[in-house]
């Protein structure tokens, strides 16, 4: 692997082993694929997340070791997985590479790299991301019902979703509680990752432990089995709940076919953010519908009292800010009502 020697490492691959790197292969990349990628022009991601979280600086003629996938990101980019080897875009500062369809106004075009080849291992084979799985399917053994497990959602992007899961977990830590967090769709990044270990989750897992770099394009079943296996690894760690949050909005693709689909029969409860009171009605409202209850409602929009007033009188549902989400009351409360939605649904299952 002498000719990664100087390429910087992304996030992306962080369960690889690179030692199985025997050599730079022209086919053409699908997704999940390893590529090395040169940096040609830097517009929107200048830095690089590494395999350890730090943002490390690109320059131009800088190769990096990336992953191919799709990228859907309302506040970012919408692009493709690329089908082929050449100019290309890094999309996601997590590592991803794909070929940019459209941007957000509030960003810059997407960083401009070339796939200079797909890696491949002695034996000429591709690796891809979904040889390094860190979740191994597994039965759920039959207490499965008797752990809770919490559904952060949110409105939009940039609605307070992982501060909002963030808080969560660590208001059970601090209440004795042994606390697993899960990022189950998104794209390939670091910072809910860590921010949930920072928290006082005993460990955290999210869909590049899957093998995949991103979740856009993923069917919902396989979302849903994917849940199954981290829940079963939390239980086999001894979890007394599980904090598991989606990403981007209810309109998401994934997000949809997920909340119509088996969601409901798989998570106790919900907490919802928003960033505005419209918004966090709707979702709510959503969520309910779909057959989850919520507990709370929190997000951006709780910065302002007046917008907490009138989420609170349209929904009849507690109004949490951050500070309040840490109260003790408001624990405990989380704690009676996941045990006792969870307890409803054990008795359902026998």
């Amino acid at each position: 692997m002498r000719f990664l020697s100087h390429a910087k490492r992304s996030y992306v691959t962080r369960n690889v082993r690179l030692e199985d790197a025997f050599s730079l292969s022209s086919k053409d990349p699908v997704v999940g694929d390893l590529v090395l990628a040169r940096v040609d022009r830097i517009r929107q991601h200048a830095r690089l997340e590494n395999t350890e979280g730090r943002r490390v600086h690109l320059y131009p003629g800088d190769e990096i070791v990336v992953a191919a996938g799709n990228r859907y990101a309302t506040a970012q980019f919408h692009a493709e997985s690329p089908s082929q080897l050449g100019p290309c875009h890094l999309v996601a500062a997590g590592g991803l590479a794909a070929n940019m369809i459209s941007k957000s106004s509030q960003v810059k075009p997407a960083t401009e790299i070339t796939l200079l080849g797909t890696l491949a291992d002695e034996t000429g084979e591709k690796l891809n991301l979904s040889r390094y799985t860190r979740l191994k399917p597994s039965y759920l053994h039959p207490s499965a019902e008797s752990m809770p497990v919490l559904l952060v959602i949110g409105s939009d992007m940039n609605s307070g979703k992982t501060t909002l899961a963030c808080t969560a977990i660590n208001s059970f830590r601090k209440a004795g509680m042994r606390v697993a967090g899960a990022k189950l769709t998104g794209t390939g990044a670091g910072p809910d990752y860590w921010k949930m270990l920072d928290a006082g989750a005993f460990q955290v897992k999210d869909f590049v432990d899957a093998g995949m770099p991103s979740t856009a394009g993923i069917g919902e079943e396989q979302l849903i089995d994917m849940l199954r296996t981290i829940k079963a690894d939390a239980m086999q760690h001894d979890a007394d709940v599980l904090v598991v949050e989606v990403a981007d909005g209810v309109f998401q693709p994934e997000t949809r076919a997920l909340l119509a689909g088996r969601l409901a029969s798989e998570v106790t409860g919900a907490l919802v953010a928003a960033d505005s009171a419209a918004a966090a009605v709707m979702t709510t409202e959503r969520i309910i519908h779909a057959g989850i209850p919520v507990y709370s409602v929190g997000g951006v929009f709780t910065r302002s009292a007046l917008c907490c007033d009138e989420v609170a009188l349209a929904l009849g549902l507690p109004v949490h800010t951050l500070s309040g989400l840490r109260e003790v009351d408001t624990v405990e409360y989380l704690k009676s009502a996941l045990m006792r939605d969870h307890t409803d649904v054990a008795a359902c299952v026998v």
